[in-house]
């Protein structure tokens, strides 16, 4: 029994042992200027700063501190190169949470009450275009001379787009950057100069897919795009050179809507991508 906590006790001491080795080693202005007493290298200094964790002070007071005690400049400088960089590395995380700051191009949700993740970009969803009609369409023709309507209509897979947005007054930023290259889902944002080149529309709901028609034809010619009467108004402004912000007149009913381009694209691009979401709360029950 004693032999078996003796062994215990042994491990112990030794996990204790490895625990102490693994904390983070954190380096401060007083640790390098007792480093710098011991007579060590400044070179040996300045690779303990590379490969420790730092929280230095590089105040004018904490550089005349540091030089009144016999710390190298070379470290000194290594020291300050340290501190810009993660000042910096702060610094662009906080611009990344600024709708102000450029990004890739493409749409964004904008929502200041996500603290994690303020900023969320719309991924685009490619669609299908199908005509509508089959023998019921092909009577209501017969009848009517040629006169009723087939209707060509896009179908986007599922019935709810995975972006869903419990604020009937969601704020979006489109941004737009001159490329001569663009890939496909850059395009859009490549080609067209700001949010007046798109339209946003409420898409209708089937079992599996949401559906919305652009375009029309019978007997006597045929159109195509998105009616005026399906185009749900918004205002925008720019705010940046490049970077336009979207509100809208009105707030938006639950259910699920997109933006698509609405100008003619070049025929190297399909234009069968559209940039969908959700509303997810009813303006109603808001409001109660």
């Amino acid at each position: 029994m004693k032999t078996k906590m003796f062994f215990m006790g042994i491990l112990f001491l030794m996990s204790s042992n490895v625990n102490a080795q693994t904390k983070v080693d954190t380096l401060t202005n007083e640790k390098v200027i007792k480093l710098s007493k011991l007579g060590l290298q400044p070179s040996v200094i300045i690779n303990k700063i590379q490969t420790s964790y730092t929280l230095f002070d590089v105040s004018t007071d904490g550089l005349i501190n540091l030089s009144e005690n016999g710390v190298s400049a070379d470290v000194i400088n290594e020291m300050m190169k340290i501190e810009n960089e993660a000042q910096m590395a702060n610094a662009n995380q906080k611009d990344m949470n600024d709708p102000l700051t450029m990004r890739r191009t493409g749409i964004y949700f904008y929502n200041p009450e996500d603290s994690l993740k303020p900023i969320r970009r719309v991924d685009p969803t490619i669609t299908t275009t199908t005509k509508s009609g089959g023998l019921g369409s092909a009577i209501a023709r017969a009848y009517s001379y040629g006169v009723a309507m087939d209707y060509l209509i896009s179908s986007l897979a599922g019935k709810n787009s995975r972006m869903q947005i419990d604020d009937p007054d969601p704020v979006f930023y489109f941004y737009f950057e001159n490329n001569s290259n663009p890939d496909g889902d850059d395009w859009f944002f490549a080609t067209a100069t700001s949010p007046n080149e798109f339209v946003l529309v409420k898409l209708g709901t089937k079992k599996d897919s949401r559906v919305i028609a652009v375009g029309e034809a019978n007997a006597y010619g045929s159109s195509t795009g998105i009616s005026n009467k399906m185009k749900i108004p918004f205002d925008y402004e720019e705010v940046e050179d490049g970077i336009y912000k979207v509100t809208f007149k009105q707030p938006l009913a639950k259910g699920e809507y997109c933006f698509l381009y609405a100008s003619s694209t070049p025929t190297r691009y399909s234009n069968n991508k559209v940039f969908d979401f959700g509303i997810s709360i009813d303006i109603k029950k808001r409001k109660k």
